[in-house]
């Protein structure tokens, strides 16, 4: 390196290597930190927060993970399942049909749902069991 970039320690490397790789561990404790002060700046308590959060994620739309961690979050927070799966309710006026739609499956999985395993009105499985 030359004597004008900025030099790194172990410590951050292994940090910048880690978040590279996808490591789970190492990701969920930046953004709980994060988290965390933002939850303490908002004057809201943890389990507004998480839910307010969900809402804006349906609003601006978000990857699978995004789901998972907002969804994780809420229920960590005391948040109930009616709680969570009301939030795309509660704003499906204001976002719109198409992304009230595209929240609704991350959304099932991050609660441990697997949609096209659910029984229909009759109580007969609906779901694919091409893999059985």
């Amino acid at each position: 390196m030359s004597s004008d970039q900025p030099q790194t320690t172990e410590q951050q490397r292994t940090a910048l290597r880690d978040i590279s790789e996808n490591d789970e561990a190492a990701i969920d404790s930046l953004v709980a930190i994060r988290i965390e002060e933002a939850v303490d700046a908002s004057d809201l308590d943890a389990r507004t927060f998480a839910l307010a959060n969900l809402a804006a994620l349906i609003g601006s739309g978000g990857d699978d993970s995004s789901y998972l961690l907002h969804v994780t979050q809420a229920l960590d927070a005391g948040a109930s399942v009616d709680e969570v799966t009301g939030i795309l309710t509660a704003v499906g006026p204001n976002v719109g049909v198409f992304k009230m739609v595209a929240a609704a499956d991350p959304i099932a999985i991050a609660l441990g749902v697997n949609l096209a395993d659910t029984d229909d009105d009759t109580g007969n499985d609906t779901g694919d069991r091409s893999s059985s």
